[in-house]
Parts: C-alpha cells; sequence; structure tokens
C-alpha cells in the first residue's frame, strides 16, 4: 500500500495551487463512542491445537470523547491535525478458553467489568479540493493516523471454571498505526454543509496485556502481539455555519479495523510464541463540533 500512497501523492498533488487565500481555524468537539475489540490466539504457531484456544471479547465499550483539531487552508491544498481522548465509562468483556477445535470444549468463562480505561486516536491529513461544480467538492487526500484503546477488566466472575477472580485488576492495550488513503465528498446548500469522508489504512499492529492474577508471567508486560492488517473509516457530517468565522457540526465516525500475526507468553522463565489469529477494532461515534476561524 505504501507504493499506491506514494504514487497518488504525485498524481493528486502535481498540480500546483493558483490561489492564495490562507486561512487557518481551531476545531473542537465532544460525543460518545461505543467500541468492541476481540482478539483469539491459536494453540501454536501453525494455528492448531487447537485452532482457538483463547478468546477476549470486550463489547458495549462507551467512551465520552474530546476532540481538538486545526485546520490549515491555502487555496486548494488544505492540512488537517486532529487529536481525540476519550474516557470509557462503561464496557462488559468476557474471557473463554477451548480445548478443541472451532470454539468447542469450552472449560474457562469469565465474565468482567470493562468500564475503566481510555481511547486515543490522532491524525493527520493532506489533500486538494477540487471544485466539480458550484456546489459539489471532491477532496483527495493522504495522512498518517495513530489509534489506541487501553482496555480494563476487573470485578470478574466466573460462569465456567473455577479460577479465584479475587483482586482482578487486568489491562490489555491496542495500538494501530499507519498512513491512510482518502476521499472526501462535500455539497453545500445556502449556508449548510454535507460531508462523507472515507478512507484506508496500511495497518502496523502492536499491542499487551498484564494479567495481574497470573504470577507465571511477567509484569508489566504479561504478553505481547505483533501483526499487520487494514483499516476503513467512514465519517459522515453536517456543517452549518452561525456566523462568517464559525460553525457548529454533527458528526458520525465508524471505524473497522482488523490485524493478524504473532501472540508471545512473557513467562518468568522464558518466552513462548503462538499465532495471533485475528485480533479486531470496531466504533461508532456521534460527536458536536465546533469550527471558529482565527
Amino acid at each position: 500500500m505504501t507504493k499506491i500512497i506514494f504514487s497518488s501523492l504525485l498524481l493528486i498533488f502535481s498540480v500546483s495551487s493558483n490561489a492564495s487565500k490562507v486561512s487557518n481555524s481551531i476545531v473542537y468537539g465532544f460525543g460518545d463512542r461505543e467500541t468492541k475489540v476481540d482478539w483469539n490466539i491459536a494453540g501454536n504457531l501453525a494455528g492448531t491445537n487447537p485452532n482457538i484456544i483463547s478468546e477476549l471479547d470486550w463489547r458495549k465499550v462507551k467512551s465520552n470523547q474530546f476532540l481538538l483539531g486545526s485546520i490549515w487552508q491555502d487555496g486548494d491544498y488544505f492540512l488537517k491535525v486532529f487529536g481525540e481522548y476519550g474516557r470509557i465509562y462503561d464496557g462488559e468483556n468476557q474471557d473463554s478458553d477451548y480445548n478443541l477445535d472451532n470454539r468447542r470444549g469450552e472449560f474457562s468463562r469469565s465474565l468482567n467489568n470493562a468500564g475503566k480505561g481510555y481511547m486515543l486516536d490522532t491524525e493527520i491529513s493532506y489533500g486538494k479540493d477540487y471544485i466539480i461544480s458550484g456546489k459539489l467538492k471532491l477532496s483527495p487526500m493522504i495522512g498518517y493516523s495513530f489509534h489506541r484503546q487501553h482496555l480494563k477488566i476487573y470485578d470478574g466472575s466466573m460462569v465456567i471454571g473455577s479460577a479465584d477472580l479475587t483482586g482482578l485488576d487486568s489491562l490489555y492495550q491496542a495500538n494501530w498505526s499507519g498512513p491512510k488513503l482518502g476521499l472526501g465528498l462535500n455539497y453545500k446548500i445556502n449556508k449548510s454543509v454535507f460531508s462523507l469522508d472515507y478512507s484506508l489504512q496500511d495497518i502496523d499492529f502492536n499491542g499487551y496485556t498484564d494479567w495481574n492474577l497470573r504470577s507465571d508471567l511477567r509484569h508489566p508486560k504479561s504478553m505481547t502481539q505483533k501483526g499487520d492488517g487494514s483499516g476503513t473509516k467512514i465519517s459522515v457530517s453536517y456543517e452549518r455555519a452561525v456566523s462568517n468565522f464559525s460553525s457548529l457540526s454533527l458528526a458520525g465516525n465508524f471505524h473497522k479495523y482488523n490485524a493478524d500475526g504473532t501472540h508471545t507468553f512473557h513467562l518468568t522463565s522464558s518466552d513462548a510464541s503462538q499465532k495471533l489469529n485475528q485480533v479486531n477494532w470496531k466504533s461508532s461515534e456521534v460527536k458536536l463540533v465546533y469550527r471558529s476561524l482565527f
């Protein structure tokens, strides 16, 4: 995908801008996000014995989201920089283990609270606007983004099995990063702008756990994950000018990312690696955004 990005960069921005109007704006936003993260591993690096030996699922994870960003515009060209932080306030987790293929022979299952942690997202995009008509604008762009889910599990109870979960306070952190290609479409009617953005990202994935009840594992990193994958983001928004220098938007973002690779247990005596079959991240959010020129 890297070759595609650089080729697209040359194609998109080979034409110089004739406009000289420069503007800068700052963006603030807040909203709510619902997230789902899950991963499963095999019994060995070959992906067998069994093909799924352990699986963890964080679902209905809800967070308050806070956005801060800046948009620089020089004629047809633009640079967008955004950072977003989310504080998790609700969620649940299931941890299951199996001794037979295809999720059969489940011998352990715990249900845990997952209402703590945070989300972190940063992205930068550079692109060019093409005016298709007086109302329609097409905006190809390239960029880079980083996404993190910092997920806690605590207050657990065993549904299958008899493990003692007293004092459970464990952590899983997933990091997704890489270059991306995007395309934006804007349609303007009087003081309103309807927008649709789509981006495709090439992912370098890494994650780790800190399983606080496992004395046979090292801390603070009990297990680590590394892999490659891809992700898509779809954004839709309705923006309304409230003055000559500011606007309000109602925006929705949808992420869908996945990767696979290697999962390594860091035992106190040695390391042991198994196949990371897949790790998945999905989220949807709605937020209110205020934009002001300065």
